[in-house]
C-alpha cells in the first residue's frame, strides 16, 4: 500500500521477439492493448530480428512507447528474447510477461495471470493457449513423464490452477523476484529448448510453476519439425540441424544440464529418432 492506503501500480514489462510477420505481431499487440486491468502499467520490449516487412514501424504505431531492439536477422527466439529481457529488466518492472507474437490474449487473460500470481506468490504462472478455430489446446504447462528430460505431457486446460515442471514460452508471467533467483533466458539456445530449460532451472531451485485456470489466449500450433515426415534422410538431417530444428549442439547443452550420466546416449538416440521423423 502507498501512504494513502491505495494499492500500488504493478509494472508489467512485456518481452517479445519477432521476425517478418508484421500483421501477426500487430494483432498480438492489439490484443495486449485491449487488456483492462486496474493499477497495472504495461510496457513493451521487442527484439525485431532483422524484419524487412516494416514490422518495427508497425510496432511503434500500435504501441508508441515500445522499446524496439534491432537484431541481425540471425538471433531466432531464444537470443531475441534474451535481448528484450535485458532491456525490460533494466526498466525495473515487477513482472515480466513472455509473449509470443503469434499469441493473442483473450479479454481478461492478463487479469487471470495476475490473479493466479497473487494467489501463488513467488511462482511462475503459465497461460494455456488454444487454437483459434478448433478450440483445441495448443500450448501451456508441461509435466515430466520419466527420466528423459525432453519427454513431457501437456497439462490439460482446467478450471483450477495446476502444478507443472516447465512450460511452453508462449505466454508466461514471471515475477522479477523469480528472475533474480533463476537468472535470465539462455540465449545460447538458438530457438527451441530455452523455455523448457528455464522452467526446469526454476523447479530445480524450488520455484513453483503454475498453469493458470482455463485458457488465456489463442495460438496455432507451430511445429517446425512437422516437415520431417515427408523428407529424405539428407534433407531431414539438414532441417534438424537448422536453428529452428533441434541442432545437436543445443540438444547437448540441454541434456547435459538437465539429464543424468546417460545424456550422451540420449543425445545420440534422439538425433537418430528425430532424423527418422519420430519424437525422442
Amino acid at each position: 500500500m502507498d501512504e494513502g492506503g491505495r494499492k500500488q501500480q504493478r509494472r508489467v514489462a512485456v518481452v517479445m521477439a519477432c521476425h517478418n510477420r508484421r500483421d501477426t505481431t500487430v494483432a498480438c499487440l492489439r490484443a495486449l492493448h485491449e487488456q483492462q486491468v486496474d493499477r497495472v502499467h504495461l510496457s513493451v520490449f521487442v527484439t525485431d530480428d532483422g524484419s524487412t516487412d516494416g514490422t518495427a514501424d508497425a510496432i511503434r504505431c500500435v504501441w508508441p512507447g515500445a522499446t524496439v531492439i534491432s537484431g541481425s536477422g540471425n538471433l531466432f527466439w531464444a537470443a531475441g528474447m534474451a535481448l528484450a529481457e535485458q532491456a525490460a529488466l533494466a526498466a525495473g518492472p515487477d513482472y515480466l510477461l513472455w509473449l509470443n507474437d503469434d499469441t493473442n490474449l483473450d479479454p481478461g487473460g492478463l487479469q487471470t495471470l495476475l490473479k493466479t500470481s497473487a494467489a501463488n506468490p513467488g511462482a511462475i504462472v503459465v497461460g494455456a493457449t488454444r487454437d483459434p478455430e478448433s478450440g483445441v489446446q495448443t500450448y501451456g504447462g508441461r509435466v515430466r513423464v520419466d527420466y528423459h528430460p525432453q519427454r513431457f505431457r501437456l497439462l490439460p486446460i482446467s478450471a483450477s490452477p495446476q502444478r507443472a515442471n516447465t512450460f511452453h514460452g508462449n505466454v508466461v508471467l514471471i515475477p522479477v523476484s523469480v528472475c533474480d533467483r533463476v537468472g535470465r533466458i539462455d540465449g545460447a539456445f538458438p530457438h527451441a529448448y530455452a523455455d523448457d530449460d528455464y522452467g526446469l532451472r526454476a523447479t530445480a531451485l524450488g520455484v513453483p510453476v503454475i498453469q493458470a485456470p482455463g485458457a488465456v489466449a489463442t495460438c496455432r500450433t507451430n511445429d517446425s519439425l512437422l516437415p520431417l515426415t515427408s523428407m529424405g534422410w539428407a534433407a531431414k538431417w539438414r532441417h534438424l540441424q537448422s536453428p529452428k530444428g533441434l541442432p545437436w549442439r543445443a540438444q547437448a547443452r540441454y541434456l547435459r544440464r538437465h539429464g543424468d550420466w546417460r545424456w550422451p546416449l540420449l543425445l545420440l538416440a534422439g538425433q537418430v529418432r528425430r532424423a527418422a521423423g519420430r519424437r525422442p
